[in-house]
């Protein structure tokens, strides 16, 4: 079917749909699910088909951009969250989230691979090679965590109640600011992510590898057991949330750069929201858990619990439905 048969013979439904989404924009207050229109569902149904039909097609970028807005426009409305904020927000995590996750497998996949291959092979390094710790980390940041790990401080042999809560606050700016600043560098094409995930890597890997080879490992691998793979996990998807912007930038398609960001902007931004909550949940083990006077093997055991857990959660959750 040529362009004109094509935009007259669909024409009617275009309409009938552009009516129905003002109307609904022009009411006050949410509509309730029983208010909404018997026929918003097929009519938006139809018109997304129409919309692929001219993409394929190729019945120019005046038309496409029209059905595209349109479609926009009564999508807001077709799945409209009309339920309590606190139970939008239990569904995200429950269900859409997860889903997200998995969709963006390959750059969470991508990002945990930059992140652990220098980790590692810093680690792995800093045994032959100790003098190549200070070219990757500052001496004062080593000074603080050979301070933190020393058995002799006692620094994780339990908090106070005010300690703990005081630490909470303090793991949340600074591995929430990670995420933040994880996904915003996806606004540098993508270079911004993949540069501060090696980084991180050097940097950690460097500090790990050099208090376990002074004798610390002790106090610190039970400390980071319990809550790591959930911290973890939260980096990747907030780092997988920048590629997904960057992605944008460097390979929109047939789409503009500006579209391209804009329609992968709001996937991106609730990957992150979605990272920063499971950042959240691991700075409060790390706060009131991790420095704990628990035996180290119930602080391995639990460790264990909640890698299987956050795996399982990332992995399960929402599928099936």
């Amino acid at each position: 079917m040529k362009r004109a048969p094509f935009i007259a013979q669909r024409e009617a439904s275009w309409k009938r749909l552009a009516e129905l989404v003002e109307e609904l924009e022009t009411l006050r207050a949410t509509p309730s699910r029983a208010s909404a229109p018997a026929e918003l569902l097929p009519l938006y149904r139809r018109v997304c088909q129409d919309l692929a039909l001219a993409r394929r097609r190729m019945y120019g970028g005046a038309l496409v951009e029209r059905l595209n807005a349109l479609v926009l426009a009564a999508r807001n409305h077709v799945y409209r969250d009309r339920s309590r904020p606190l139970a939008s927000a239990v569904r995200f995590i429950a269900r859409d989230f997860p889903r997200l996750v998995r969709a963006e497998a390959g750059f969470f996949w991508l990002s945990a691979i930059v992140y652990l291959v220098p980790l590692v092979a810093m680690m792995l390094i800093s045994s032959e090679r100790p003098d190549l710790l200070f070219a990757a980390v500052d001496p004062q940041m080593v000074q603080q965590f050979e301070e933190m790990y020393d058995p002799r401080e006692g620094h994780t042999g339990g908090r106070s109640a005010d300690d703990a809560v005081a630490m909470f606050g303090f793991y949340i700016s600074n591995n929430v600011g990670g995420d933040i600043k994880a996904f915003a560098g996806g606004a540098l094409w993508g270079v911004g992510t993949l540069l501060f995930l090696i980084y991180n890597g050097l940097v950690h890997g460097s500090v790990f590898g050099h208090v376990t080879q002074i004798g610390f490992g002790g106090e610190l691998w039970p400390f980071v057991c319990g809550h790591v793979v959930l911290e973890l996990s939260g980096l990747f998807v907030a780092s997988a949330a920048g590629l997904r912007l960057g992605a944008a930038l460097v390979a929109p398609g047939r789409r503009s750069r500006s579209r391209a960001l804009r329609e992968n902007g709001a996937q991106a931004l609730r990957l992150f929201l979605g990272a920063a909550a499971m950042t959240v949940g691991a700075a409060f083990i790390e706060g009131f858990w991790s420095a704990s006077a628990a035996p180290v093997d119930v602080k391995f055991a639990v460790g264990a619990c909640t890698s299987l857990a956050t795996a399982s959660y990332l992995l399960l959750a929402g599928r099936g439905e």
